[in-house]
C-alpha cells in the first residue's frame, strides 16, 4: 500500500521557501504603501492651495483660508486614520505656504509644502 501525502521535511521546505518570499515582499509593500501616502498628501496639499485661491478671490487675502482645507491626509477618510498632517503655517492677505508632514515619524524626504507662487518643496 502506498502512503499520500506530505512528509514533514516537504512541508519544512515549503515554509522556509515562503519564509523567504515573505522577508523580502513585506519591506517591499511598506514601501509601496508609504510612496501611496506621499503621492496622496502632495495631492491634498494642491488641493488645498486650490480652495486658499478661491477663498482669495473672493476675498483678497488668504487670512482665515485654511478653515476652506481638510487639514489631514487622506482627506477621504477620518482625521484619526490620517497618515499626513496639513498646516498653513503662514498665511497673510498675500502669501501663504501649505505643509504636509507625517503623523508619526520623520520627513526623510517625506514632508511637502507649496506657496502662493506655486514654489514646491520637498523636504
Amino acid at each position: 500500500m502506498k502512503m499520500k501525502g506530505f512528509s514533514l521535511i516537504e512541508l519544512m521546505i515549503a515554509l522556509a521557501i515562503i519564509g523567504v518570499i515573505s522577508s523580502i515582499a513585506y519591506p517591499s509593500y511598506q514601501t509601496y504603501i508609504q510612496d501611496t501616502y506621499y503621492a496622496q498628501a502632495r495631492v491634498d496639499t494642491k488641493v488645498c492651495a486650490q480652495a486658499l485661491g478661491r477663498f482669495y478671490a473672493n476675498g483678497f487675502t488668504y487670512v482665515g483660508g485654511a478653515a476652506q482645507c481638510t487639514l489631514w491626509s487622506p482627506a477621504s477618510g477620518t482625521e484619526a486614520a490620517s497618515q499626513y498632517t496639513l498646516t498653513v503655517p503662514t498665511a497673510t492677505a498675500t502669501d501663504y505656504t501649505v505643509v504636509a508632514t507625517p503623523v508619526s515619524g520623520a520627513c526623510d524626504g517625506r514632508c511637502y509644502s507649496e506657496q502662493a507662487d506655486g514654489t514646491e518643496s520637498v523636504f
